[in-house]
Protein backbone atom coordinates (compact mmCIF):
# COMPACT_ATOMS: atom_id res chain seq x y z
CA UNK A 1 0.00 0.00 0.00
CA UNK A 2 1.58 3.61 -0.93
CA UNK A 3 0.67 6.29 1.29
CA UNK A 4 0.72 10.03 0.50
CA UNK A 5 0.60 12.88 3.32
CA UNK A 6 -0.48 15.98 1.41
CA UNK A 7 0.22 19.55 3.61
CA UNK A 8 0.70 22.81 1.99
CA UNK A 9 4.49 23.55 1.80
CA UNK A 10 5.88 19.81 2.44
CA UNK A 11 8.30 21.73 5.09
CA UNK A 12 6.41 21.09 8.16
CA UNK A 13 3.39 18.68 9.17
CA UNK A 14 3.47 16.37 6.23
CA UNK A 15 7.45 15.38 6.27
CA UNK A 16 6.37 14.92 10.47
CA UNK A 17 3.78 12.60 9.37
CA UNK A 18 5.76 10.75 6.68
CA UNK A 19 8.81 10.37 9.21
CA UNK A 20 6.88 9.06 12.16
CA UNK A 21 4.72 6.75 9.99
CA UNK A 22 7.91 5.17 8.18
CA UNK A 23 9.08 5.01 11.76
CA UNK A 24 6.44 2.25 12.48
CA UNK A 25 7.88 0.01 10.02
CA UNK A 26 4.81 -1.21 9.27
CA UNK A 27 4.78 -4.17 6.48
CA UNK A 28 3.81 -3.84 3.15
CA UNK A 29 3.40 0.41 3.60
CA UNK A 30 5.03 2.73 1.66
CA UNK A 31 5.21 6.48 2.77
CA UNK A 32 5.78 9.31 1.08
CA UNK A 33 4.81 13.24 1.58
CA UNK A 34 4.09 16.20 -0.97
CA UNK A 35 2.96 19.62 -0.94
CA UNK A 36 0.30 21.57 -2.65
CA UNK A 37 2.84 24.65 -2.87
CA UNK A 38 5.70 23.10 -2.38
CA UNK A 39 9.25 25.03 -3.37
CA UNK A 40 12.08 22.56 -3.01
CA UNK A 41 13.01 23.37 0.47
CA UNK A 42 14.58 21.73 3.45
CA UNK A 43 12.59 20.80 6.31
CA UNK A 44 11.64 23.30 9.10
CA UNK A 45 14.13 23.75 11.80
CA UNK A 46 11.23 23.01 14.02
CA UNK A 47 9.91 20.05 12.85
CA UNK A 48 13.55 18.21 12.45
CA UNK A 49 14.01 19.54 16.11
CA UNK A 50 10.05 18.23 16.91
CA UNK A 51 10.76 14.81 15.03
CA UNK A 52 14.33 14.16 16.22
CA UNK A 53 13.20 14.73 20.03
CA UNK A 54 11.16 11.50 19.26
CA UNK A 55 14.10 9.43 17.50
CA UNK A 56 12.52 10.29 13.95
CA UNK A 57 15.38 11.47 11.44
CA UNK A 58 13.93 14.07 8.54
CA UNK A 59 16.51 16.30 8.89
CA UNK A 60 17.38 14.97 4.96
CA UNK A 61 13.75 15.84 3.80
CA UNK A 62 13.48 17.88 0.91
CA UNK A 63 9.87 19.57 -0.18
CA UNK A 64 8.42 18.35 -3.12
CA UNK A 65 5.32 19.61 -5.47
CA UNK A 66 2.33 17.44 -5.69
CA UNK A 67 2.13 15.33 -9.40
CA UNK A 68 -0.84 14.00 -11.17
CA UNK A 69 1.57 10.61 -11.11
CA UNK A 70 1.99 10.72 -7.33
CA UNK A 71 -1.76 11.35 -7.16
CA UNK A 72 -2.52 8.12 -9.25
CA UNK A 73 0.13 6.26 -7.99
CA UNK A 74 -1.15 6.44 -4.08
CA UNK A 75 -3.64 3.89 -2.50
CA UNK A 76 -4.57 6.49 0.33
CA UNK A 77 -3.91 10.14 0.24
CA UNK A 78 -3.89 11.76 4.01
CA UNK A 79 -4.49 15.32 4.11
CA UNK A 80 -3.38 17.32 6.44
CA UNK A 81 -5.94 19.77 6.57
CA UNK A 82 -9.68 19.71 4.80
CA UNK A 83 -8.36 22.80 2.15
CA UNK A 84 -5.80 20.30 1.44
CA UNK A 85 -8.66 17.66 0.67
CA UNK A 86 -10.94 19.94 -0.99
CA UNK A 87 -8.16 21.62 -3.09
CA UNK A 88 -6.77 17.88 -4.05
CA UNK A 89 -10.87 16.55 -4.81
CA UNK A 90 -11.18 19.75 -7.42
CA UNK A 91 -8.24 18.71 -9.09
CA UNK A 92 -9.99 15.77 -9.67
CA UNK A 93 -8.17 13.61 -7.69
CA UNK A 94 -10.57 10.22 -6.60
CA UNK A 95 -12.26 11.07 -4.01
CA UNK A 96 -12.12 7.62 -2.57
CA UNK A 97 -8.15 7.97 -2.23
CA UNK A 98 -8.67 11.06 -0.01
CA UNK A 99 -8.96 11.30 3.69
CA UNK A 100 -8.21 13.41 6.75
CA UNK A 101 -5.64 13.17 9.14
CA UNK A 102 -7.02 13.41 12.75
CA UNK A 103 -9.66 16.30 11.52
CA UNK A 104 -7.30 18.32 10.25
CA UNK A 105 -3.74 19.31 11.72
CA UNK A 106 -3.07 23.32 12.15
CA UNK A 107 -0.09 24.69 10.40
CA UNK A 108 2.65 25.40 12.95
CA UNK A 109 4.68 27.06 10.43
CA UNK A 110 6.41 30.39 11.72
CA UNK A 111 5.73 29.05 15.44
CA UNK A 112 7.82 28.45 18.16
CA UNK A 113 9.46 25.05 19.06
CA UNK A 114 6.47 24.53 21.51
CA UNK A 115 3.48 24.82 18.58
CA UNK A 116 5.73 22.52 16.45
CA UNK A 117 5.54 20.18 19.48
CA UNK A 118 2.24 20.35 19.98
CA UNK A 119 1.37 19.59 16.06
CA UNK A 120 3.86 16.18 16.30
CA UNK A 121 1.78 15.07 18.75
CA UNK A 122 -1.41 15.71 17.22
CA UNK A 123 0.09 13.94 14.03
CA UNK A 124 1.61 11.10 16.20
CA UNK A 125 -1.75 10.39 17.97
CA UNK A 126 -3.99 10.59 14.62
CA UNK A 127 -1.66 8.11 12.85
CA UNK A 128 -1.60 6.14 15.70
CA UNK A 129 -5.22 5.51 16.10
CA UNK A 130 -5.43 5.07 12.10
CA UNK A 131 -3.10 1.88 13.05
CA UNK A 132 -5.02 1.24 15.82
CA UNK A 133 -8.31 1.56 13.87
CA UNK A 134 -7.40 -1.16 11.49
CA UNK A 135 -6.46 1.62 8.57
CA UNK A 136 -3.66 -0.41 7.17
CA UNK A 137 -4.94 -3.71 8.00
CA UNK A 138 -5.21 -5.20 4.71
CA UNK A 139 -1.95 -4.39 3.24
CA UNK A 140 -0.26 -5.76 6.82
CA UNK A 141 -2.11 -8.85 7.10
CA UNK A 142 -1.55 -9.86 3.29
CA UNK A 143 2.37 -8.69 3.70
CA UNK A 144 2.43 -10.56 7.09
CA UNK A 145 0.89 -13.67 4.76
CA UNK A 146 3.21 -13.29 2.43
CA UNK A 147 5.78 -13.03 4.95
CA UNK A 148 5.03 -16.49 7.11
CA UNK A 149 4.75 -18.51 3.78
CA UNK A 150 8.35 -17.24 2.48
CA UNK A 151 9.69 -18.26 5.81
CA UNK A 152 7.57 -21.07 5.95
CA UNK A 153 8.99 -21.77 2.11
CA UNK A 154 12.69 -21.41 3.22
CA UNK A 155 12.34 -24.17 6.32
CA UNK A 156 11.05 -26.65 3.90
CA UNK A 157 13.87 -25.68 1.17
CA UNK A 158 16.44 -26.47 4.01
CA UNK A 159 14.86 -29.60 5.33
Amino acid sequence: MKILFVCTGNTCRSPMAEGYLRSKQLPGVTVISRGLAANGAGVSVNSRIACAEKGIDISGHISRQITAEDATAADKIICLSPSHKAALLSAGVQGSKLFLLGGGISDPYGGDIEIYRKCRDEIFAAIDKLIADGFFADVMSEALKTAECNACMKRIVAA
